[in-house]
């Protein structure tokens, strides 16, 4: 029990602590609904972690496996849970199957010491190493997934306090290996040299949350980001992302001098498929052709739906004979899809225009010149490539 004035404040404070740490975190999940599979699990760490507190303070000097073995092993699963929260968010891999191994350890080395104040120290070691295993693992968790949108610096910067937690964890059970007389003044909450340690812990519960919840809401940025520039129906870019895409080649052309294409893909008789098969089966044509076109190209190519049937595709490092290569070869592509739909084949054909940026011309002229190129593939029967370059119109057919 807490018998020091002070210490029984700093537990009350750290309680105070979980609690509205746990409150915060139901509110993420709902009604606010921010990540809510990963908020749910970070608000049951913190609740874990609450649990486990109020465990531990209830310590006598009487054996007890719910006071000391128990208590331990909900400090731990919270940690878990911070971790599997993390995953979740990030749409890391799961350790679960790591993670349960490491309690499932960690509570049998427990079992092998009786639940009482002489074996503290020992107790104290075994869920100090685990608890600094797992923060170690949480840190490289969030590395993994911060530095694809952070600079280095920002990175180590936002991992380096989850890596200092697991320090602390470590260093303490390496001073009571050495020195087991001192748990009072680094495990014990019951006496006034554990002031420090309560600190500490005070620290860390506010250094986590405030840490994940960051994050979470940085994560919810990045998805609206993306959403922004990406096309609901097809998942490819849209007309928003296309033209930053055009200004950055248009910038790198004019500062390099390296050729760039770009492609209009117009798909036949769409409006027909519409009127007879009706918008849904539409739906899942631009679908079809989004997913063919996806596989076809490079990964540096830039796709995206420019609006109803049509789709532009952005091709650095292509010149004029490649770009036609390219569009032939994505005409026979699209020409491939033979979507069933309910017991009818619905054929997809396209018109392809496409032009290889030259001197004289800019990002706007670009894109209305591949247009203008589609146009004339439609004018001239549909299901062909027209390569507009300011001079002539070739024309590819099937």
């Amino acid at each position: 029990m807490i018998e020091n004035s002070s210490s029984l404040v700093l537990i009350q404070v750290i309680c105070v602590l979980c609690i509205a740490a746990t409150v915060a975190w139901i509110i993420m999940v709902t009604p606010m609904r921010v990540a809510p599979k990963a908020s749910s699990r970070f608000a049951l760490a913190n609740l874990s972690i609450l649990v486990g507190m109020l465990l531990y303070i209830q310590r006598t000097d009487d054996p007890s496996y719910l006071h000391w073995l128990v208590a331990d092993m909900f400090i731990l699963i919270g940690f878990c849970l911070l971790r599997w929260g993390a995953q979740r968010l990030y749409h890391l891999p799961s350790s679960h199957r790591y993670d349960l191994i490491l309690l499932l350890t960690t509570g049998g080395l427990m079992l092998l010491a009786k639940p009482h104040v002489s074996s503290s120290a020992y107790l104290m070691i075994i869920l100090s190493f685990s608890a600094a295993t797992l923060f170690f693992m949480l840190a490289k968790d969030h590395y993994v997934a911060l530095k694809a949108n952070f600079t280095a610096f920002a990175t180590y910067w936002l991992v380096i306090p989850i890596v200092a937690i697991g320090f602390m964890f470590f260093i303490r059970a390496f001073i009571l290996m050495l020195y087991p007389e001192k748990v009072a003044n680094y495990a014990a909450f019951n006496a006034k040299e554990s002031i420090p340690i309560l600190w500490t812990y005070i620290a860390l519960i506010l250094i986590v949350n405030i840490l994940i919840i960051g994050n979470t809401i940085n994560r919810l940025v990045v998805k609206i980001r993306t959403l922004a520039n990406k096309d609901s129906l097809t998942g490819l870019f849209n007309r928003n992302a296309l033209q930053h895409k055009l200004n950055t080649e248009y910038q790198r052309w004019l500062r390099d001098k390296v050729s760039y294409s770009v492609m209009v893909i117009d798909l036949d008789h769409f409006k027909n498929i519409n009127d007879r098969y009706g918008h849904v089966a539409g739906d899942e044509v631009l679908k079809a052709v989004a997913q063919q076109l996806s596989t076809a190209i490079r990964k540096l190519d830039y796709l995206c739906r420019f609006g109803g049937e049509e789709f532009v595709l952005i091709l650095p490092l292509t010149n004029e004979a490649n770009v036609l290569k390219v569009a032939k070869k994505l005409q026979q592509t699209v020409a491939e899809i033979q979507l069933d739909w309910h017991g009818d084949t619905i054929p997809v054909e396209a018109s392809i225009g496409c032009v290889t940026m030259k001197e004289g011309i800019d990002a706007d002229d670009l894109l209305h010149l591949a247009d203008k190129a589609m146009y004339q593939a439609k004018n001239s029967g549909r299901n062909c490539v027209k390569s507009a370059n300011l001079v002539s119109l070739q024309t590819y057919s099937i």
